[in-house]
């Protein structure tokens, strides 16, 4: 039998089926009553590098997250335990069926951000600072995991079209509830307005991390999602372009990046490698409609061409990191909102950060053309 959280197990942990029927204050008091989060709180401050207004967020507690990845200490089970599968978690508080198992989406426990009202509170484990920095700021918001899958291991790579549709729709639908959704400006400020007057509520984040060298504890495939007062630096960046360019970056780059460069079109969307790759292998997949900014706007047609391209992307990842002689690892980011377009950004471990890179001159050790080239041959491969 394969490691898996059981629907029994489930039932224990779970406090609501859908995220549909809640509100956003609503969602606040779940977090506010998840006893276990207590022992795991942020140290409510962020800081901004004043040279190029880099935000670090920090939370000591997250030294002690569990970490199955990493190879067992001396007396350690070989396998360990996965305390996803076991139901040493948080509350779920949204599940939705897959053609084997389910989709849910639960609170991170060790988070790197929580809500104002307790961000504030006087038991906060919160640094204290002899000289604090004009840039100073306090951090909030809500830090959500979605499990791709019940079962362990199954993924976006190995997932059939359906269900991870089916993920990416509850994922949509998690970022619609706390943009737009009811009571979200009670628990954030607006952050922008649509060309249709339709205000959104702070910045929600979404992430993915595959392996110890980048940042992932847990092996079992997730995704995390940060809603948050505080803009991440690359949705800034985004926002300048558009500024001042005049035009969205993914829209920059449908036009300016070379044919050569193209892994796959989808229709709505294309795979490619940037012009600008700093690590070989890295990956944008961009979605063609500029109009739409979060994926919650998508149509089911786009819907299933994201669904392809991260199924796609991962695949080569997994793939081409062993052939290589590096150890499997990657990063995916989620750039939404205004000046993005909508676009994802994977991320592969291919190399190791070094001195140049600290001062913003990256040396790439293969070229975008090769590059492109070589996960064409990839996906090919794996069809085949």
């Amino acid at each position: 039998m394969p490691q898996q959280l059981s629907r029994e197990v489930l039932n224990k942990i779970l406090q609501s089926e859908s995220i549909d029927g809640l509100s956003v204050p609503q969602i606040v008091e779940q977090f506010l009553a998840e006893e276990q989060l207590a022992r795991f709180l942020p140290d409510g401050v962020c800081q901004m590098d004043p040279r190029d207004g880099a935000l670090t967020i920090y939370n000591s507690t997250r030294a002690r997250r569990p970490h199955d990845y990493a190879p067992p200490l001396p007396g350690e089970a070989e396998n360990k335990a996965c305390p996803v599968c076991e139901g040493n978690t948080t509350g779920v508080i949204d599940v939705a069926n897959l053609s084997e198992g389910f989709t849910f989406i639960n609170k991170n426990l060790f988070p790197i951000l929580y809500p104002l009202n307790r961000v504030d509170a006087k038991h906060l484990q919160a640094i204290e600072y002899d000289d604090p920095s004009p840039d100073r700021r306090t951090p909030y918001g809500l830090h959500f995991l979605q499990w791709t899958s019940s079962l362990h291991d199954n993924d976006w790579q190995n997932m059939p079209l359906n269900d991870r549709v089916t993920v990416l729709e509850r994922l949509a639908a998690l970022e619609a509830k706390l943009l737009f959704g009811s009571g979200s400006e009670k628990v954030m400020p607006p952050s922008a307005v649509s060309d249709d007057g339709k205000k959104s509520c702070g910045f929600v984040s979404i992430i993915k991390n595959y392996g110890l060298l980048v940042g992932g504890s847990l092996s079992h495939g997730h995704q995390q999602i940060a809603f948050c007062n505080v803009m991440p630096r690359r949705f800034y960046h985004n926002w300048r372009f558009l500024t001042e360019r005049g035009e969205l970056f993914s829209n920059f780059m449908l036009r300016e990046n070379s044919d050569n460069l193209l892994i796959r079109d989808y229709g709505p969307a294309v795979l490619l490698v940037p012009y600008f790759m700093k690590r070989p292998y890295n990956m944008l997949l961009i979605i063609k409609d500029m109009a739409k900014k979060y994926l919650c706007e998508l149509t089911p047609l786009e819907i299933e061409a994201v669904a392809e391209g991260w199924h796609d992307a991962i695949r080569a990842i997994l793939e081409i990191m062993p052939r290589i002689g590096k150890e499997t690892a990657y990063n995916v980011t989620t750039h939404n909102g205004p000046g993005a377009g909508l676009y994802f950004e994977f991320l592969p471990y291919t190399q190791e950060t070094g001195g140049f890179e600290h001062l913003g001159l990256w040396v790439c050790q293969n070229n975008p053309r090769n590059a492109a080239s070589g996960l064409r041959k990839i996906l090919r491969y794996v069809e085949d």
